[in-house]
């Protein structure tokens, strides 16, 4: 049980009353103000691609189906995900949309995400004991050895020859939620989903259809992964209820890793790319998150909070070398 000294509780309320005032002055300049209008507008050109997808997918060679299913796919992942930070409009309407475009173009639970994601992983980030995100690839991350051992040994190489069948953890994931809490409202969703696979065989011949199917949910796995695998993996890893020893501002920078890049980058990684920033203020929209990094990394600076950057070579490598190091060596 973490022991909470009276050294320990004032700076948790310093910090807090620090966070509290750098809060007020960020959000009078509007940075944290929702986007319905840029929302909206990513929501419609992502209906476009998909309607441009499915009339002229006999058209175009299944590789390329294929792989423009792909981005469509992923940029669906980052709407969910902002729809339910309530980055652009309401909860309620985000969780109405979130069923269009989790469960329906996806294949996944939004709930089981948000109750993942947005409850255990955004409340005890990094923690060993609460957050899933931590505790998946066979306790590798926080040094357990739950796969086969040989798995195990050569983990650091095993983690990027899994991605590509990460999707179809999800999804038994997903069925396992919606089953256990009865949400036949996200079942019928997730049923619907099949209707996106089945016109791709109505429409093409069994080769192609299968050409095109593989490289999307295969494909969707790795593309998918090779993002959220930098937000946190490598970093600091909290054990116990030693979180309750810090505060909330401090879990959040402690265990998230920004990656580099600019604007192509902020676009590839769909804003996850500034997950210190989106950790500290979730229901920040992600089209304002780059300008929010340039107030949060000097804040945090001043204060001497974690605040740590580095580029996408340099995040996969640090991987590569945590894992590595964590191996089983039995």
């Amino acid at each position: 049980m973490a022991e909470l000294t009276d050294e320990i509780k004032a700076k948790k309320a310093a910090d807090q009353e620090l966070f509290h005032k750098f809060t007020q002055e960020l959000r009078e300049t509007g940075l944290l103000d929702k986007t319905p209008i840029r929302g909206a507008f990513e929501i419609f050109l992502e209906v476009s691609g998909y309607a441009l997808f499915f009339y002229f997918i006999a058209d175009v060679p299944p590789v390329v189906a294929g792989l423009f299913w792909v981005l469509l796919t992923v940029r669906s992942t980052y709407i969910v995900h902002d729809l339910l930070h309530k980055q652009y409009f309401s909860r309620k309407v985000g969780n109405r949309l979130g069923l269009i475009f989790g469960n329906l173009t996806l294949g996944l639970s939004g709930k089981w995400w948000d109750r993942e994601h947005n409850v255990m992983h955004h409340t005890y980030c990094n923690s060993a004991e609460k957050d899933g995100d931590v505790q998946g690839f066979g306790g590798a991350i926080i040094g357990e050895h739950n796969f086969l051992k040989v798995l195990h040994r050569y983990q650091h190489i095993v983690l990027y020859l899994l991605l590509p069948v990460i999707y179809f953890s999800f999804y038994v994931q997903s069925v396992k939620f919606v089953y256990e809490k009865k949400n036949w409202t996200e079942a019928l969703f997730l049923l619907l989903h099949f209707l996106l696979p089945t016109y791709v065989f109505y429409t093409l011949p069994t080769a192609d259809a299968w050409i095109v199917v593989l490289i999307h949910y295969f494909g969707y796995g790795i593309a998918l992964a090779m993002v959220t695998i930098t937000n946190h993996i490598g970093l600091p890893i909290v054990f116990g209820d030693d979180y309750k020893k810090m505060s909330w501002l401090e879990i959040q920078t402690v265990g998230s890793r920004n990656v580099n890049g600019g604007l192509f980058i902020h676009y590839i990684y769909g804003g996850l790319n500034t997950q210190i920033e989106h950790h500290v203020f979730p229901h920040a929209s992600r089209f304002q998150l780059l300008k929010v990094a340039k107030h949060l990394e000097v804040f945090c600076k001043e204060n001497n909070f974690p605040y740590y950057s580095t580029s996408p070579w340099q995040a996969y490598k640090e991987i590569y070398v945590y894992l590595k190091k964590l191996r089983y060596k039995g």
